[in-house]
């Protein structure tokens, strides 16, 4: 299970479950087939104006079936006006709520604007921050808030520990490896099968889509 990515590899070989990552007002949901899981948001890197209109487009597409999770959404001190990002960041979090999707979450560098809004809106729907790449502290802060994170090909093995086996995820985001990659070096990190790896972050997925 490949929670988070932005493309797809060349060749299926059917071994595999994609979360095709669509941003809105980058990219049309059209663009893709409509037989595959998605997530849709609308990306901090790519707020057009005051957002609204984005959020009107991601309102319409969110309740499609093949829309699986909300997002990425996100804050990023990197990227201006972090309060608009907010305002459109926990917009989104109340719509995955509403329709009992996950929230995949984009954060860099503004983990204490991201756990606010997390106690503000007590959320019943999982909230993932992917491609997480902190230490342990951090990491077991965000678990202990109750959060999970989703793991790509760069991570901190101790923070992988810290957040296996119930609220863990791996991704490949924009990474060239292949998904199977990540998984082998994520087991090689716990020290465990890979097919043990994989069958844990299923039952994950299963226990989050039963909230």
């Amino acid at each position: 299970m490949d929670i988070h990515t932005h493309g797809l590899p060349e060749r299926e070989t059917g071994e595999a479950v994609y979360f095709l990552n669509r941003i809105v007002g980058k990219e049309r949901l059209s663009d893709e087939p409509m037989h595959m899981p998605f997530s849709v948001g609308i990306h901090p890197w790519y707020i057009e104006g005051d957002g609204r209109a984005q959020l009107e487009a991601l309102w319409k597409v969110a309740r499609l079936p093949e829309v699986w999770l909300i997002g990425e959404a996100g804050l990023d001190k990197n990227s201006p006006d972090l309060p608009l990002q907010q305002t459109l960041f926990e917009t989104q979090a109340l719509l995955a709520e509403e329709l009992r999707k996950p929230l995949v979450v984009h954060c860099v560098r503004a983990w204490q604007e991201l756990l606010g809004s997390y106690r503000k809106l007590h959320p019943l729907s999982a909230w993932i921050i992917h491609g997480f790449r902190g230490k342990r502290a951090l990491a077991e802060q965000l678990l202990n808030a109750g959060f999970y994170l989703s793991f790509g090909a760069h991570f901190q093995a101790e923070a992988l520990q810290a957040a296996y086996p119930h609220r863990f995820f791996l991704e490949t985001d924009e990474s060239p490896l292949p998904i199977q990659t990540i998984y082998q070096h994520a087991a090689d990190s716990l020290s465990l099968p890979v097919e043990e790896v994989a069958e844990q972050a299923e039952r994950n997925w299963e226990k989050l889509t039963m909230i």
